[in-house]
């Protein structure tokens, strides 16, 4: 695609985007449970989908530091949604994961995600959002792909 076409539609694209993020993400703020947000939820989330996690494999999941993820896991279990638990073979290790206190806030604050998507996703067609789902399993691809690549590249040393 020309170069002048390709920047049409990112602006636009970037735009439709940037506001549709913003109003739903406003939106979804107000459907959780006061006390956690989005991004705990997400952290969340991402230890219960994988029933127990050490605190590296959740950063390296979600692509942030150490560091970063540490003081995410610190107010999730001072908050009693996480616990840390030493593994019995090698007590180096500690296992994350969530709390039935913790499942349940996840339950409420996802039901109100699905909530708030369903009121606006409701309202396309099912060919519309079967077209939306193609779109975005085909960038997800292309993302893999170029994940594979950056890998293979600091594999080889450049």
């Amino acid at each position: 695609m020309e170069t002048e076409k390709f920047s049409f539609y990112f602006k636009k694209i970037d735009e439709l985007m940037r506001q549709i993020v913003r109003r739903i993400h406003m939106e979804l703020k107000n459907n959780l449970v006061k006390g956690i947000t989005g991004s705990q939820l997400f952290v969340l989330k991402t230890i219960y989908e994988s029933k127990q996690m050490t605190v590296s494999a959740v950063a390296e999941e979600l692509g942030v530091s150490l560091s970063a993820i540490t003081a995410f896991i610190d107010k999730l279990t001072k908050a009693g949604f996480v616990q840390r638990l030493r593994d019995e073979d090698d007590r180096r290790l500690v296992w994350l994961t969530v709390t039935p206190e913790g499942e349940n806030i996840l339950k409420v604050c996802l039901a109100g995600r699905e909530k708030v998507l369903k009121r606006y996703l409701g309202q396309l067609p099912e060919e519309d959002l079967r077209q939306l789902g193609r779109i975005f399993e085909k960038l997800l691809a292309i993302l893999r792909q170029e994940d594979v690549k950056e890998k293979v590249s600091t594999c080889q040393g450049k």
